[in-house]
Order: C-alpha cells, then sequence, then structure tokens
C-alpha cells in the first residue's frame, strides 16, 4: 500500500503520509477492502485462476503516467 500511495503521490505532486494501523480502518472507511487481510501467494492466484499476466504490474503501470494526464 505504501508504494501505491508513494507512487500516486508523486504523479499528483501531493504527499503521502504513513498513519498508524490501528487509524487505517477510519481512514479508509471509504474504500474497507483496503483494511482486509488477504494472503494469498503469486503462484497460487496464477494456478487457481489458471491465469499468467501479460501486462505490466500495477507499480509499473501506475509509473507510465498516462493515469495523471489532463488531456
Amino acid at each position: 500500500m505504501r508504494e501505491i500511495a508513494e507512487t500516486i503521490g508523486r504523479h499528483l505532486n501531493v504527499p503521502a503520509v504513513s498513519i498508524p494501523a490501528e487509524q487505517a480502518s477510519d481512514h479508509f472507511k471509504a474504500f474497507p477492502f483496503i483494511t482486509l487481510d488477504i494472503t494469498m501467494s503469486n503462484a497460487d492466484t496464477r494456478q487457481l485462476l489458471d491465469w499468467e499476466p501479460v501486462h505490466p504490474g500495477l507499480i509499473a503501470d501506475l509509473e507510465d503516467g498516462h493515469y495523471f494526464t489532463t488531456d
């Protein structure tokens, strides 16, 4: 989550700050999925879904910058 927030913040020119874990549920109440602890390995997920990614990962995709244009 930190790397995602820092990447988005950098592209939007806004600071990304840490908050204590116990405050996360209240802070992100509009996005409750953020506080879910769903742990599954990459390999298990690919096997379960019979899927292999072919596109960039999330951070690489965000770094490409096309989400942050005003055109």
